[in-house]
C-alpha cells in the first residue's frame, strides 16, 4: 500500500499558472502571498507548486521563492508560450508519485473520469476521503496537470490519452464552400428532415462527400443531427437562408463561424500574413490532419480562404496575401459575455462581498447560491459554476467560507473586472 504522506495535487493548472503569474516577486515572506491570495488559496495551491518544483518554501524563515524552474516557467506563461511552459511541467510528472501513477493509469485505459482517478489515488496511497468531491477535486487537478503537460486531453471531468482524435471528432476539415453550404441548408429546409441518401440525389453528390460537408454545416451551426445519416434545420440555419435576411447573410455566416470551434483558428492567425498555402499549413497543424499531398493542403486552405472571404473577416496586404481583420481578431476564440448593467454589478458586488467578509453561516449560503444562479445563465462562466456547485457542497459540511475565494478571483479574471478595481470593490 502506498504512501500516506505523498503530494496529491489538490488545485487545477489554472490556478498554478495564475499563482506563479502573479507572484510578488523572486522570494516573499507566506504572510505576504496570504495577503496577496488569501490564506486557504496558499495553503491549497503551494504543495502543488513545490512538487512541480516550481517553488521551494523553507519553514524556518517562513519565505517562499521561486526556484529557476518557476522562474522560467513564469517568463514563458507571461510571453504566452505556452508550449514551452509545458514541457517545464512534464518534466516533472515522472519525478511524482501521484502524477506517474496517474499517467500509467491513463496508458492503461486510455480513459478516465475525475472520480475515478480520485478513487484510484485514495487506494493506491491510502488516503482516508470519505466525501466524493474530495475525489473529484484531487482527480480534477492531476487531470489538468497532465494535459497541460500533453499527456492527454481533459474536458468535462474526463482525461483522455488520445489529443488528436479528441481535436478530429470536434470539427472536421472545410469541404464545402460558402454557397454549398447555403445550398444544403436550403434543401434541408424543404424536407423539414431528410436522410442523406435523400440529399445526395438532390445535390448530385456522392454520399461520402456530402457526409463531410453535412458535418460542416453541424459544425456552424446550420444543422442539427437528429440521428446517423439523418439531419434538420436548426434555428440559426433558418436565419442563414430567410429570405428577408439575404442581405444579412455574410454577417449571419459570421456569427456563426466565430461562435463555432473554427474560431480556434482564427485566433491562431491573429497578426499574420498568408497565403492559401500557409493557410492549409495551419489548417493542418490545428486539426490535427495528415495530409501529405501538398495539393490537399492547398485545397483545405482555399475553402477556408472561401469561409473567411465569405465572412468579411479578411484583408488583402498584397498579391494573394491576407491577413484577418484587426478589430475582428479580439472576438475569435472568445465568445461575449453577458452585458451587465450597473444595478447587475451592484448586486454582484454586494453578493461577493458577503462571500469574502461575512462569518455568518446562512448570509455566505444565499450568496452564493446568488452567484451561482448568476453563473448559470453564461455559458462562458460554466468552469466558474463548476466550480462554485462543487466548493458549495464542501462548504455545507465545513461551514468555511475561505473556500470560495480562488472561485471570486478566477469569476472576476473572467468577467475582466479586475482593471477596473474588481467586483465588490
Amino acid at each position: 500500500m502506498g504512501d500516506k504522506n505523498v503530494i496529491i495535487p489538490y488545485v487545477r493548472m489554472g490556478q498554478i499558472i495564475e499563482f506563479i503569474r502573479n507572484f510578488p516577486a523572486e522570494e516573499v515572506p507566506l504572510q505576504k502571498l496570504q495577503d496577496k491570495f488569501g490564506k486557504s488559496s496558499v495553503q491549497n495551491v503551494l504543495p502543488t507548486v513545490q512538487l512541480l518544483q516550481l517553488c521551494e518554501y523553507d519553514r524556518k524563515s517562513g519565505i517562499v521563492k521561486l526556484t529557476t524552474s518557476g522562474k522560467k516557467f513564469r517568463s514563458l506563461i507571461i510571453t504566452g508560450d505556452e508550449k514551452r511552459a509545458a514541457e517545464i511541467i512534464k518534466s516533472q510528472i515522472e519525478e511524482s508519485e501521484a502524477l506517474s501513477f496517474v499517467k500509467s493509469l491513463l496508458e492503461r485505459k486510455s480513459r478516465l473520469s475525475t472520480l475515478e482517478i480520485g478513487r484510484e489515488l485514495a487506494f493506491r496511497f491510502n488516503k482516508k476521503w470519505d466525501n466524493p468531491l474530495t475525489y473529484k477535486a484531487h482527480g480534477a487537478a492531476c487531470a489538468s496537470i497532465l494535459a497541460f503537460a500533453g499527456f492527454g486531453v481533459y474536458a468535462r471531468g474526463i482525461l483522455m490519452k488520445d489529443r488528436l482524435k479528441v481535436s478530429k471528432a470536434e470539427i472536421t476539415a472545410p469541404y464545402a464552400g460558402f454557397e454549398k453550404i447555403v445550398k444544403i441548408v436550403e434543401i434541408v429546409s424543404t424536407y423539414g428532415d431528410t436522410d442523406i441518401h435523400t440529399l445526395a440525389k438532390e445535390l448530385k453528390t456522392k454520399k461520402g462527400r456530402l457526409s463531410v460537408e453535412i458535418k460542416n454545416c453541424i459544425d456552424l451551426g446550420f444543422l442539427e443531427r437528429l440521428a446517423p445519416g439523418r439531419v434538420r434545420i436548426s434555428t440559426l440555419g433558418k436565419d442563414l437562408i430567410d429570405p428577408l435576411k439575404k442581405h444579412k447573410r455574410k454577417e449571419i455566416f459570421r456569427e456563426a463561424l466565430l461562435s463555432s470551434n473554427f474560431s480556434k483558428i482564427i485566433s491562431s492567425l491573429a497578426g499574420k500574413v498568408f497565403d492559401v498555402k500557409e493557410l492549409g499549413e495551419i489548417l493542418k497543424y490545428e486539426l490535427g490532419g495528415k495530409w501529405l499531398r501538398e495539393k490537399t493542403v492547398v485545397a483545405f486552405g482555399k475553402k477556408f480562404l472561401n469561409w473567411l472571404k465569405s465572412a468579411m473577416l479578411l484583408e488583402g496586404v498584397g498579391k494573394g496575401k491576407y491577413r484577418i481583420r484587426s478589430e475582428i481578431i479580439k472576438r475569435a476564440g472568445k465568445p461575449q459575455l453577458q452585458i451587465l448593467s450597473k444595478e447587475d454589478y451592484y448586486t454582484l458586488g454586494k453578493n461577493v462581498g458577503a462571500v469574502l467578509f461575512s462569518r455568518e453561516f446562512d448570509k455566505v449560503k444565499l450568496a452564493v447560491e446568488k452567484l451561482l444562479k448568476f453563473c448559470e445563465q453564461d455559458k462562458n462562466l460554466s468552469t466558474v459554476s463548476e466550480l462554485l456547485q462543487e466548493h458549495y457542497k464542501l462548504f455545507l459540511d465545513l461551514k468555511d467560507s475561505r473556500i470560495f475565494h480562488a472561485d471570486i478571483k478566477l469569476l472576476e479574471r473572467v468577467l475582466e473586472l479586475e482593471e477596473n478595481g474588481g467586483v465588490g470593490s
